[in-house]
């Protein structure tokens, strides 16, 4: 979907025109991208990811893990591991195809994007994990996973432009993981930096609560 997305904007005439209402940006990189690779992560992390991880234990799967000496910790972040590389070969494709296919600018703070890509999906992912621990069936993982990740498209300024967005809405959109991930990866492909609020008390904060409430709360079945 990401990627359809991406296509269906990029296709557009004026796609990498500068446009007043993206702050002077051409919309396909000072919006749109940086949207298909925040509902990326948000769709990996919070609806795919928490539903797999349930199953398994719903089946069994993690219970046979248990008589391994594998603790919790090691299994998560195995887990966590093997998405966000997933979630990084989408992320090439968006940003290299984009780059190819369609004209998408680079991004032009790589170290600044890199770092918000990482801060961000490990964020977002520690969330799904904790969806995962608590989870006793896919299905509940699923729907609770779902249950998240719409509000925060509805308040992260994902559905709308966080300069759209009256003022509360606005700072909601600052404090909500994936709207902290979406501005500071449009921060970055334009060339500015993401602010030390949206990578310290946002996503690493959120990450590291989230990721130890799923440890602690983490059951093999």
């Amino acid at each position: 979907m990401p990627i359809a997305l991406l296509l269906v904007f990029g296709l557009l005439p004026d796609a990498n025109q500068p446009g007043e209402e993206f702050g002077g940006q051409p919309p396909l990189s000072g919006f749109i991208a940086p949207l298909a690779v925040a509902i990326l992560i948000g769709m990996l992390a919070l609806t795919l990811f928490p539903g797999a991880m349930a199953t398994h234990r719903e089946r069994g799967v993690l219970r046979r893990l248990a008589a391994s000496p594998v603790p919790p910790s090691r299994l998560l972040t195995a887990q966590l591991l093997v998405n966000l590389a997933a979630a990084l070969v989408v992320v090439l494709l968006i940003v290299v195809g984009g780059h190819v296919a369609l004209g998408l600018a680079l991004p032009a703070n790589p170290g600044g994007f890199l770092l918000a890509l990482v801060l961000g999906t490990t964020a977002l992912f520690a969330a799904g994990l904790l969806v995962a621990a608590l989870a006793p069936t896919g299905r509940t993982a699923g729907g609770a996973g779902t249950a998240l990740f719409f509000p925060m498209l509805a308040l992260g300024g994902v559905w709308v432009p966080k300069e759209n967005l009256p003022g509360v809405l606005r700072e909601l959109a600052d404090v909500l993981p994936l709207g902290a991930v979406l501005n500071a990866l449009r921060a970055c492909w334009t060339g500015g930096a993401p602010e030390p609020l949206q990578l310290v008390a946002m996503m690493i904060v959120f990450a590291l609560v989230c990721g130890g409430l799923a440890v602690r709360f983490f059951r093999w079945e």
